[in-house]
């Protein structure tokens, strides 16, 4: 729509021979934009035409029956190459018309580019309010939108829902975020905006401690490398999250070339579950090949001496908080979970697929040269019981789920900071949707080295030790769960006071996470994590204010 052709009064320079009426625009713009991505979705494009390809395994079996639809049925193939050449068309406009420098990014969406048309609609004093998907705030794509809007102090409002049955219960996802999003003209700026999330009917935006206020500066404190928006549930959230924020930098900071990255990490997601598909053996295949199973590794000699290998391919459903076998899949293809018996006999995973040792090396060549990785699941939710799942890894192959970090130092003191409590619950406020993607991870609150060195808690070792002897009996697996529960609680207790958390506050963290609690009362009739965390806390903070070295407040000691 061309507005400035419908309503050229409204856009032409403002002079005295124009009389009273607006100038440079509207003065509110409201809308509810379509919200679809541009780039053709092939599974949707084929679900009433052709099934059997919308239900494909994986992408590479689907290209191969789009392929031999040239010779099958010609009139779908066509229309499909219409249907790719108008989706191609339509972004590389948006990209390079330069209307949406914004937004004409990444993947895009229609509602994206939507917002930032109406935006400019606006003049100086006006309004705009949109209904959007909370995305518009908070992912990657959109980040140079909703930065900028921030730096402008254009920013009025942003109040998150989520589709369920008191709110857009026909929208087919109850789980869908959505927000109302206001902003001001250019001529304004608004020194600190208002937000509320998590509701689920307007009622809610006027419950007690709903709603609170963030500077332009403090969501650069929170976000500093995209801008982007935190999550929070209340103004205690914000007031705890930006006191961490204030005493913790985030992991990586791309601002700072020089000291923003003071851990050495680099990242890598390892094999495309469905680009690399071709990459992937089954167990029926090299069975069939002359592959011999041993543990979760197929070996076959070589004619010319030596052994060649097929390691597994771990999926992030296998993997939990310490614990590299907490899934398995069987021979009809299905997964269960590995008992505690399974665990700590050493048992191994068997994975759904395995991936030839070269073509690993061949990935990891110039780039990584340990036997270990650390990483996190991708997939994830806010209102997980845990939001993130980590741990150290052997040097295997590994999904695109399952993102891999590779530091040059600390990796005990990371995987304990990052299985920690005071971990997720930070990173709870950044996760609006169902993925903890690398933009995201990189502005989570990770300590620096110093922090490591020294500590003002009088210790039976030095720190780093202190923490590397129960984190590698952790990834050895403890057999007692109760003596396992204990040392995590040490080292849980031992973060909460690294990130400068009070007593009130950890009680408060602790209960922000309902799903733990409640599979504790119904095991053990209390709330056992937050007791045992709660009591390594309080003999840690003793031992710091009378010097005296702590000792665990059960009856036992962990020992080396």
């Amino acid at each position: 729509f061309h507005w400035h052709l419908e309503f050229p009064h409204l856009f032409r320079p403002a002079g005295p021979a124009d009389g009273p009426g607006w100038r440079g625009g509207f003065d509110v713009v409201l809308g509810n934009p379509p919200w679809e991505r541009v780039k053709l979705q092939e599974q949707e494009f084929f679900a009433v035409r052709d099934p059997q390809i919308a239900a494909a395994p994986n992408a590479a079996a689907r290209k191969r029956l789009i392929q031999a639809l040239e010779a099958s049925n010609p009139a779908l193939h066509d229309a499909y190459l219409g249907a790719l050449r108008r989706a191609a068309g339509e972004s590389h406009v948006l990209r390079i018309a330069g209307r949406f420098p914004l937004t004409g990014r990444g993947d895009i969406n229609t509602y994206a580019v939507f917002a930032e048309a109406c935006r400019h609609l606006v003049n100086d004093r006006g309004r705009m309010g949109i209904i959007v998907p909370t995305g518009i705030a908070t992912d990657a794509t959109t980040q140079f939108f909703f930065k900028d809007l921030v730096a402008h102090g254009s920013l009025a409002t942003l109040y998150d829902f989520q589709t369920g049955p008191s709110l857009w219960s026909d929208i087919g996802h109850a789980r869908y975020k959505f927000c109302l999003l206001t902003t001001v003209g250019r001529g304004e700026r608004i020194a600190a905006a208002q937000f509320s999330f998590f509701n689920r009917s307007v009622q809610d935006l006027y419950a007690h401690d709903s709603r609170f206020e963030l500077t332009p500066e403090e969501i650069q404190l929170l976000n500093p490398n995209t801008g982007t928006c935190p999550i929070f549930r209340s103004r205690r959230d914000a007031e705890i999250t930006l006191g961490i924020y204030r005493r913790i930098p985030v992991l990586i900071n791309e601002n700072d070339p020089v000291n923003g990255n003071p851990w050495g990490i680099s990242f890598m997601r390892m094999f495309d579950m469905s680009n690399d598909s071709h990459l992937f053996h089954t167990r029926d295949e090299l069975e069939a090949d002359g592959w011999t199973l041993n543990g979760n590794v197929f070996e076959r000699s070589l004619d010319g001496g030596g052994v060649a290998r097929m390691l597994p391919l771990f999926e992030a459903k296998m993997i939990h908080l310490y614990d590299t076998r907490w899934a398995t899949y069987e021979r009809d293809g299905s997964t269960r979970y590995m008992t505690e018996g399974e665990k700590s006999a050493h048992l191994h995973a068997i994975p759904r697929y395995w991936v030839a040792e070269a073509e690993i090396d061949r990935k990891l060549d110039g780039r990584w040269d340990q036997r270990w990785f650390l990483g996190w699941r991708d997939i994830c939710r806010a209102t997980d019981v845990r939001t993130v799942i980590t741990t150290q890894v052997p040097r295997l192959a590994y999904g695109d789920k399952w993102l891999l970090a590779m530091p040059s130092r600390g990796r005990d003191e990371l995987q304990a900071t990052w299985a920690s409590f005071v971990f997720d619950y930070a990173s709870r406020q950044k996760v609006g949707g169902t993925a903890m993607k690398y933009f995201t991870f990189m502005q989570l609150p990770v300590p620096l080295p110093v922090h490591f060195e020294s500590t003002t808690i009088p210790l039976d070792r030095q720190l780093r030790a202190w923490i590397e002897v129960r984190v590698d009996r952790l990834n050895g697996w403890i057999a007692d769960p109760v003596e396992r529960a204990k040392v995590r609680a040490e080292l849980d207790a031992l973060m909460f006071l690294v990130y400068g958390l009070g007593r009130p506050e950890v009680s408060y963290v602790m209960d922000t996470f309902p799903i733990v609690k409640r599979k504790d009362e119904a095991a053990f009739g209390t709330y056992r994590t937050k007791d045992l965390i709660l009591s390594a806390y309080d003999a840690m903070a003793e031992a710091k204010s009378s010097g005296r070295t702590y000792q665990p407040p059960w009856s036992q000691e962990v020992s080396a």
